[in-house]
């Protein structure tokens, strides 16, 4: 692992951060080393439901996941910020590859060993507010059992509700975690130890968190990916409204395994029943940090992602990949050939002619697809909209396709990334 020299550490602890001491003095600076391994050489800071989980690549990048320093606001703040670092540093600019809403750098492990062998300088990262990070401790003591698996879903919203309001939000020390500081954050992550223009790679709500990026800080980026992208959410809309009592049930309600079960289900076709419950467990294992369920409530109330007005404003080359599968977000109009707003009324009447429902996960609403308006905000749209698009299609292959067509996905990243 590459050596990292620091001028200075931060102090054990700053203002409700607790920063990792495992560090060696280096020609008078120091170096970050990891913070040491566990049982079965999992890093101490991972939840211990790691323990449970069978899936032989997820085992292996989660011993990879270390924490660096990443200075925020003042110059004594400090994150200790989660991330998969690659073995070497290469002469080509690097891959970093961001993950879904709600998720974790755990999301790329059965991509990020083929992007290493195919040469490629690979940083696999954590969004700020999810992930392994070190937030702090939890202040919010309401927990949430998933022995509720067989009451509805209203009923159990009900009692979470009257929870909250028995056990309140205690005060936090909590960082922001909203759009604006995760960018920040990010941007000192690359400023530190990337500081080379990077091939950005965001699935679905992470092409979002990627244009925003992009946007911004045009210099740190050479390329865009953006895998089934949603990125036509206006932010998280009326959740941003709901009062902390009912939000902290809401996510309580996001936590439970039924639910993450659903999803996975509908994320990726034709995979068995027990690697379905495994890879669930996989994607819901930083729901366990202490902090996660506040930093999810900061996010939603903070208003969310709305990246419609950007996306004009990219300029950087950009690859759209989307798996013609996918159950979550949909790309009819990517996948037909529909360019008059006349063709698009006439997909829209088959559509809702055949009952065909759309799901948008990342904004946790269901609804029918019954306004033209959407289908302007499809993958299509989006295409048009990038000044410097191209769209490849992965058949058979649903939502994560990372994870789904892993080889896939890395071979249209690397010929991407290699292009000049």
């Amino acid at each position: 692992m590459a050596a990292l020299r620091l001028g200075s550490l931060p102090p054990p602890t700053l203002t409700g951060i607790t920063v990792t001491k495992k560090c060696e003095r280096f020609n008078g600076g120091f170096k970050v080393v990891g913070d040491g391994g566990g049982d079965n050489g999992f890093p101490p800071f991972l939840p211990k439901e790691i323990e449970k989980i069978k899936d032989p690549f997820a085992r292996n990048l989660a011993r990879r996941i270390k924490r660096l320093p990443v200075q925020i606001g003042c110059s004594e703040s400090y994150i200790m910020s989660s991330c998969v670092q690659p073995l070497a540093q290469t002469d080509a600019n690097p891959v970093a590859l961001l993950h879904c809403f709600d998720s974790s750098c755990l999301e790329w492990r059965r991509a990020y060993p083929l992007l290493e062998e195919s040469g490629l300088e690979a940083w696999a990262l954590d969004i700020l507010g999810w992930g392994f990070s070190d937030l702090g401790s939890s202040s919010h003591r309401l927990t949430i059992s998933t022995g509720f698996v067989f009451m509805s879903i209203f009923l159990r919203c009900a009692l979470m509700t009257i929870c909250v309001y028995i056990f309140p939000p205690l005060p936090g020390r909590l960082p922001p975690c909203n759009v604006a500081s995760k960018r920040y954050h990010f941007y000192q992550l690359w400023k530190s130890y990337i500081k080379r223009p990077m091939v950005l790679v965001g699935p679905s709500l992470g092409a979002a968190v990627a244009i925003d990026f992009a946007v911004n800080y045009p210099e740190a980026v050479e390329k865009l990916v953006l895998i089934n992208p949603s990125v036509y959410a206006e932010g998280t809309g009326n959740l941003a409204k709901l009062p902390k009592v009912v939000a902290y049930a809401g996510v309580s309600l996001l936590k439970t395994f039924p639910l993450r079960l659903y999803a996975n289900l509908l994320a990726f076709d034709g995979i068995p029943l027990s690697k379905s419950l495994d890879w669930t467990n996989v994607g819901r294992l930083h729901c366990h940090m202490p902090w996660w369920k506040d930093a999810t409530v900061n996010f939603m109330v903070s208003g969310g992602y709305n990246v419609v007005s950007k996306i004009k404003q990219v300029k950087q080359k950009t690859l759209i990949i989307c798996g013609e599968n996918d159950k979550i977000v949909s790309n009819q109009l990517a996948m037909a050939d529909t360019n008059t707003l006349g063709e698009m009324k006439s997909l829209q009447s088959y559509l809702l002619n055949t009952n065909y429902f759309m799901v948008v996960l990342d904004d946790l609403v269901v609804f029918p697809i019954n306004l033209v308006i959407y289908f302007l905000t499809c993958l299509k749209r989006l295409r048009f909209e990038l000044p410097n698009a191209s769209m490849q299609r992965l058949p058979d292959c649903g939502h994560l396709c990372h994870v789904d067509k892993p080889r896939n996905v890395v071979k249209l990243i690397a010929d991407f990334a290699r292009a000049k």
